[in-house]
């Protein structure tokens, strides 16, 4: 296993276009070619998750957080990033960051995050359509017209370039017969007809969905399958709203409880005492929860609109919790503590698509803030 296919295998996942724009994701650091020994994955890729990578000797950390999100200008020691940056090259160390894909992807961060809390009936919160800052189209419509003897074939083509999916579903066609008509011109070799004549033809006309960043090679696909010399293939975009990706997760608790309840359960959960909260005295009774891994103030209006009784996220500044909470309860809790299911996530999947690599879990990827009662 190299770390180019370890790539390839997160990507048909966590899809590297559908992310917040000049975002650092993907291999950060490291040879696509060099043979990946063992994993380790992690929520943030620090010096200590670098040298617990080397110790345990694996030679590929899989991170959410990318290294650094602004240009480091200088490599020299004593600096953050650049001990960082000079330990992983030093020992061979190749990082692979999933940052804002898997974000966005449906059972991502957040959704992770909302499992771990016990929701049931998971969906985003925010739909992808509604994200002005990431550029994606994910559905795009594929139309194509074929004599009837190469229905088969064409279909086929699309299954295996990854084309016909909606969700959960594959194979996935509408076909319709009708007349096609043309006149091959000079310079053709026509697979049906003669040159200079009208001809009129039984065709099937085909139709499927295909995502954004495999539609090139679904149409090559076809292309290649087709036995005209000059194929119909018609692929334009749809405005659809999917629920395969979005920020943030809203779901329900299997029974309301008390706001200092849920509280105490969401430090228990997420293993801290670190929890800031404004609360909405209007609404003391959580059933239904509203969440973001990491910085999700911005979207609390989202949480508000949802319905939701609560948002558990993190990162409000002084105005914002007295705004928010007017409206509704807010549990602000660490940027880590909301992310670091993550790692586990990252982790599940590869084991679930890589065997006869060993996967590790960072033991000591750990959050940096703290209460008073941690402190020695």
């Amino acid at each position: 296993m190299r770390v180019g296919e370890v790539l390839n295998i997160l990507d048909k996942k966590i899809i590297p276009s559908v992310k917040w724009k000049n975002d650092p994701s993907g291999l950060l650091i490291g040879d696509k070619d060099a043979e990946v020994k063992a994993i380790l994955t992690a929520l943030n890729p620090t010096l200590e998750v670098a040298k617990e990578a080397k110790m345990k000797g694996c030679n590929l950390i899989v991170s959410h957080h990318p290294l650094f999100k602004k240009p480091v200008n200088r490599l020299v020691e004593g600096d953050y990033y650049s001990d960082i940056i000079r330990f992983i090259i030093k020992n061979d160390i190749s990082l692979i960051s999933c940052h804002t894909d898997y974000d966005l992807v449906k059972d991502g961060v957040s959704y992770l995050l909302a499992k771990e809390i016990g929701l049931k009936s998971i969906k985003p919160l925010i739909g992808i359509k509604e994200i002005n800052d990431v550029e994606i189209n994910e559905l795009y419509k594929l139309c194509v017209y074929c004599p009837v003897e190469a229905v088969e074939k064409i279909k086929s083509a699309i299954d295996l370039a990854g084309g016909a999916a909606i969700g959960n579903y594959d194979h996935c066609f509408f076909s319709v017969s009708g007349e096609g008509n043309f006149r091959p011109g000079e310079g053709t070799d026509p697979y049906i007809g003669k040159k200079g004549n009208i001809e009129k033809v039984i065709e099937v006309k085909i139709e499927t969905v295909v995502t954004s960043w495999n539609k090139d090679k679904v149409f090559s696909a076809v292309k290649s399958a087709h036995p005209y010399e000059e194929p119909v293939i018609d692929i334009y975009p749809l405005d659809n709203n999917s629920n395969n990706f979005g920020l943030g997760a809203f779901g329900e608790l299997k029974k309301s409880m008390p706001l200092k309840e849920f509280c105490l359960l969401i430090s228990k959960k997420l293993g801290t005492d670190t929890l800031r909260i404004a609360v909405n005295e209007k609404n003391p009774i959580v059933k239904k929860v509203a969440v973001c891994g990491g910085s999700g103030s911005a979207v609390w209006k989202q949480a508000f609109k949802s319905g939701a009784d609560v948002f558990v996220t993190s990162e409000f500044s002084h105005h914002l919790y007295q705004e928010a909470s007017y409206y509704i309860n807010i549990i602000d809790a660490t940027h880590h503590s909301t992310e670091q299911f993550s790692k586990n996530g990252l982790k599940d999947f590869l084991e679930k698509n890589i065997s006869g690599t060993k996967i590790l879990e960072s033991e000591t990827d750990s959050d940096v803030v703290r209460n008073i009662n941690q402190l020695n």
